[in-house]
């Protein structure tokens, strides 16, 4: 009981009332060479020297003829300006060995060759022309190739939406269609649940000393600043793969691994969200931008600024290509959000996150009505605790069948990178029944899309709040060993045969559509 109880102190989170494996360098080859789009660069930054205060309305993201930052169009069409790409899906499925990146360069557009400064005679038509510069698909997201049509703020749907069902009506029907698909999703969060995600700062700088990498960010004339601590780092001619932890990371405190991480060679970076947004309000996200966003959306552009500082700052140590993220409880839910904003991050391990994670709000609503009490967090709640979303997100409790997404498509944003979902059975604030159903619904995306083994649901009881159980450390040294260190794992399960309940997910009573098989 002391352990629990500590487990609850040291997290601060919400009250508790009581088949196909494609890590081979050919598949990777080819996996998204149907694509023929590049994405441009993902550099990135932003500020802060003007108090603009803490943002307070976001009605600016609630109509529908508006699209992120304002960009779109009259009719809801369009790309959304100022936004970073980011790692490609293709970059997500080659954490499982270094020896599979083929990164390209950072242009959306064939850079022409660089002509020589001195004369050169003419050369004919005939002639081979040099091949144009690689692209980089190392990138933060790819929202600046993709169209974003309307976005519904209201559906009719009891059951779970579509995830490979795009906003025009028409199904996506090859793995090239997904990535711009998850844009499309991203969108749906940013507009209704989350806020706008600010993409492409002007300047983002890093300096690393002691230990410590130091983050400024300017943009739109404004400019500030925050930091990371980071221990076990590697050196710039031998950086090691990373961990990055909300809080305490893997050091202790929320989010915690524990001991499922001795003996693995990592680097870990501690994050404060505080640093960034805290959840009282203000702080240096809500001076540098006030477009109504939640602490949630703010604490994954944090994350997003630090991978950007860690590639200008080699000597940090830190092998950006093999980054994970971790977090417990509402770090869990802002896990999740890197994960699934971030192309970049090569694993994501959220732990715990409950409503506003990897939570289902429609199953988790039918529990509460049937325990005639709100057994599980509701809509409401969630959406009002910690300032995590926007404040108009509320209106949707109790109206959750209207929602046009529900999570099980935030976490796929994540896929075909690699995800690993540790949930705590018995927990009933945090939906043990609801968080299980998201789990295997998630499921279906990685399948679709042939990455079913970068991906396993774990769900265990007995334990604690955020304290990891032992019977999960077998799943999380898996996935970081082979996401992270390249080295022969098995990975790719659903696991819950030590919850508390009996759990029957009924397929067919929650999905009405059918799961394709992406080429």
């Amino acid at each position: 009981m002391a352990v629990a109880a500590f487990g609850l102190l040291a997290c601060g989170d919400d009250k508790l009332p009581s088949d196909v494996q494609c890590l081979t360098p050919e598949c990777l080859e080819g996996y998204w060479s149907s694509s023929s789009e590049a994405p441009d660069d993902g550099a990135s930054s932003s500020s802060f020297a003007e108090d603009a205060g803490e943002s307070s309305s976001s009605d600016n993201l609630q109509s529908p003829s508006s699209g992120m930052d304002g960009t779109l169009s009259s009719s809801g069409v369009g790309p959304v300006e100022g936004s970073s790409s980011s790692a490609s899906l293709s970059s997500g499925l080659e954490g499982s060995s270094s020896s599979v990146h083929r990164h390209r360069s950072s242009s959306s557009v064939a850079e022409p060759p660089v002509e020589s400064s001195s004369a050169v005679a003419p050369v004919s038509s005939s002639a081979t022309e040099p091949p144009p510069s690689p692209v980089n698909e190392f990138v933060e997201d790819h929202r600046s190739e993709c169209q974003i049509g309307n976005i519904p703020s209201s559906v009719d749907n009891a059951k779970l939406p579509d995830p490979f069902k795009k906003l025009d009506g028409t199904r996506i029907s090859s793995k090239a269609d997904w990535k711009c698909r998850r844009e499309e999703i991203g969108a749906m969060y940013e507009k209704l649940m989350f806020g706008t995600k600010p993409r492409n700062p002007e300047k983002v700088e890093g300096s690393y000393s002691g230990g410590k990498l130091t983050i400024k960010v300017t943009d739109k004339g404004k400019s500030g600043s925050f930091s990371v601590k980071i221990s076990n780092a590697g050196t710039k001619d031998k950086p090691k793969p990373a961990m990055i932890g909300f809080g305490g990371g893997m050091m202790g405190g929320c989010g915690s691994l524990g001991n499922a991480t001795n003996g693995l060679d990592i680097a870990q970076i501690t994050f404060n969200p505080d640093d960034v947004a805290p959840e009282s309000g203000g702080g240096m996200f809500f001076q540098l931008y006030n477009q109504g966003q939640g602490t949630i959306i703010a604490w994954a552009w944090g994350v997003s600024r630090i991978i950007d500082a860690l590639e200008k700052t080699p000597e940090a140590g830190i092998d950006v290509k093999h980054l994970a993220m971790t977090g417990c409880s509402r770090w869990g839910k802002g896990t999740l959000a890197v994960g699934a904003f971030d192309e970049r991050i090569a694993l994501t391990i959220p732990q715990e996150s409950g409503s506003g994670g990897a939570s289902l709000w429609r199953v988790g609503a039918q529990v509460n009505k049937q325990k005639g009490k709100q057994f599980v967090q509701g809509l409401a709640s969630a959406g009002t605790e910690g300032k995590w979303m926007i404040s108009s997100f509320k209106s949707y409790d109790g109206r959750e069948n209207t929602l046009p997404f529900d999570q099980h498509m935030l976490v796929a944003m994540v896929a075909p990178r690699a995800l690993l979902i540790l949930d705590n059975a018995g927990q009933e604030w945090l939906g043990e029944v609801p968080s299980n159903y998201c789990g295997q619904a998630s499921k279906e995306v990685y399948d679709a899309l042939g990455a079913t083994e970068n991906y396993t649901y774990s769900q265990e009881g007995g334990h604690g709040h955020c304290q990891l159980p032992n019977g999960q450390f077998d799943e999380v040294k898996d996935f970081m060993n082979k996401f992270l260190l390249g080295k022969d794992a098995k990975t790719g399960k659903i696991d819950y045969s030590k919850n508390t309940q009996t759990i029957s997910f009924k397929k067919s009573e929650w999905i009405d559509w059918e799961t394709p098989s992406l080429k």
